[in-house]
């Protein structure tokens, strides 16, 4: 019997085999279609930017209702993206600036909420400017402060923009933020389950987490599950730490977390170099079970190990790999323009080649 002939692949597939692969998927799989504004306004997610547009009404007016707790309060909505969110909050607060990265999207949502007189909308990188320069540049009337923060955060843009917040001064009051499921949980801790990222945004405010999101209330919807988080942020932070012993504490945490599956006086003898006797008495000076594991640790628990530290072993914190705070456990990657957490492909886009 004569073998079935193998076909040969396309002049064009042997050139660029991931060109081709990746066109043969597009064949395969189709953008759900989109709700009906959009598809007037003929807007297209762009991957680059990470761009899941939350479609569903009813959680729509849930994340508004979260925010706004009183129409006098101003609102700062980071990534407008077609303004579903945008318009459910100028129906409740008097204020509304909404950021948005995409110039042209930005001028559509312009346009399609312009009889919305008290919501201003500026096309700009978030992270380019302190939010109270964006309250001011936007031509919002005062008084500014306080204010509240709410957005739809990409996943690999959410820790610089937690971060800013967090620390920016004047910072919001509140943070409303629709993220990653598992981030979410990650962020608000809890016994047992805290991590770095949750000590970080402990030291400011309380986290919360309000309520799930499914995939299917996005366009495109994304291969990861979403939840609302509200952080309560606090007056002052809730240790008391000069801006100084602020980067010292989190020498520590971070050490601490360095090695979470391990038993703390084991990840801080490796972490530091130093004796393991010494780093016992230190864990027993500070009240700490040496053989509890990182997550188990409370802001407080973290407090007495770093005043502990510092008293026995002063002058000795730069044997700890320096870092600070910054909330990226959970969020480093290497692709720059995010995590592959697609269902879809989408339409190429010159400016993203």
């Amino acid at each position: 019997m004569t073998p079935a002939r193998r076909r040969r692949p396309s002049s064009a597939a042997r050139r660029n085999p991931a060109k081709a692969r990746q066109r043969a998927k597009a064949a395969r799989e189709e953008l759900p279609e989109p709700p009906e504004y959009l598809k007037r306004l003929g807007v297209r997610p762009r991957k680059a930017l990470g761009q899941h547009f939350l479609v569903d009404e009813f959680l729509l007016g849930d994340i508004a209702d979260a925010a706004v707790r009183d129409a006098d309060v101003p609102v700062l909505e980071i990534g407008a993206g077609p303004g579903g969110l945008t318009e459910e909050l100028a129906k409740r607060a008097k204020q509304v600036v909404a950021i948005e990265l995409d110039e042209e999207l930005a001028a559509l949502t312009r346009e399609r909420l312009r009889e919305h007189t008290g919501l201003h909308l500026l096309a700009a990188d978030v992270l380019d400017f302190e939010p109270i320069e964006l309250l001011q540049e936007s031509g919002a009337e005062p008084p500014l402060v306080p204010y509240v923060a709410v957005g739809n955060l990409p996943y690999y843009i959410t820790q610089p923009i937690v971060r800013k917040l967090l620390e920016s001064d004047p910072a919001p009051q509140r943070i409303v933020i629709l993220i990653q499921r598992e981030v979410a949980l990650r962020m608000v801790g809890g016994e047992g389950k805290e991590s770095l990222l949750s000590i970080s945004i402990k030291l400011y405010g309380e986290p919360r987490l309000l309520f799930p999101v499914p995939r299917q209330a996005f366009w495109p919807p994304p291969q990861v599950q979403s939840a609302v988080v509200e952080i309560e942020r606090f007056e002052r932070p809730a240790l008391d730490l000069t801006a100084g012993e602020i980067e010292a504490f989190f020498h520590i945490v971070r050490a601490g977390f360095a090695q979470p599956r391990k038993q703390i006086h084991n990840s801080l003898v490796d972490e530091s170099g130093l004796p393991r006797d010494e780093i016992l008495a230190m864990l027993d000076d500070a009240r700490i079970e040496p053989a509890a594991r990182p997550q188990h640790l409370s802001l407080q628990d973290w407090e007495r190990m770093f005043r502990a530290f510092m008293a026995r072993f002063p002058g000795e914190l730069d044997v700890i790999e320096r870092g600070r705070g910054d909330f990226t456990e959970d969020f480093e990657d290497d692709d720059e323009d995010g995590p592959e957490v697609f269902d879809v492909d989408f339409d190429s886009d010159p400016d993203d080649e």
